[in-house]
């Protein structure tokens, strides 16, 4: 009995030792969950670069038009699909990139490319409320009234229309290829988080 109390001595604080010393691992996302919030990221994100283009093709028609007709056809559909459609794309798209950073291994401020992807999100998404939204209204307010002066008080909406579309499709598509290609590694926190890891690893 002696002996058996002994071992048990000595194998106690070896054991709370081995469990101590065991390095924290960060959540994770399971393989079929990342692979749904992926796909939910990618049709989002397609969803938002289809109705950037459509937005792109009505902006381009109603501004070299002088059909009245066709004007008011073209700012009536943007103002009926824009907003409605890119604010919740942008959100869903946003909302994914955050989760598939966080549960990943690539973490959102750990590398370069996948914190200014999130940068580029934020940024499109709110200029959707502050910049998008303004436009639209006004170019609705505008094919609202009579069509004998539609061509002078669609001057400054048919301009402020090109713009975000151009702007979203551009950041949209550096966005795509910095998932691609996934450029210029590691931020400064990044590299920190890194050797934390090793030296824990080590210790």
């Amino acid at each position: 009995m002696r002996e058996y109390a002994n071992l048990e001595g000595m194998n106690a604080p070896r054991s709370a030792t081995a469990t101590g010393t065991q390095p924290r691992r960060p959540w994770r996302l399971s393989a079929s969950a990342r692979k749904l919030t992926l796909t939910i990221h990618i049709i989002t994100a397609l969803g938002w670069i289809g109705v950037d283009f459509v937005l792109f093709v009505f902006a381009v028609t109603g501004m070299t038009s002088d059909d009245p007709t066709t004007l008011a056809m073209c700012y009536r559909a943007i103002d009926l699909f824009a907003v409605v459609l890119l604010l919740p794309l942008g959100l869903l798209s946003l909302a994914s990139g955050l989760l598939l950073g966080w549960g990943s291994k690539y973490g959102i401020l750990r590398y370069r490319w996948v914190f200014w992807k999130l940068v580029l999100n934020l940024v499109l998404t709110t200029l959707v409320v502050v910049l998008l939204r303004p436009a639209v209204s006004d170019a609705a307010d505008a094919v609202a009234g009579p069509t004998a002066t539609l061509n002078d008080r669609l001057d400054q909406a048919q301009s402020n229309l090109i713009f975000p579309p151009t702007v979203s499709i551009t950041a949209l598509t550096i966005a795509t290829v910095l998932a691609v290609y996934k450029p210029w590694g590691r931020t400064k926190y990044g590299r920190r988080r890194l050797e934390e890891e090793r030296r824990r690893e080590q210790g």
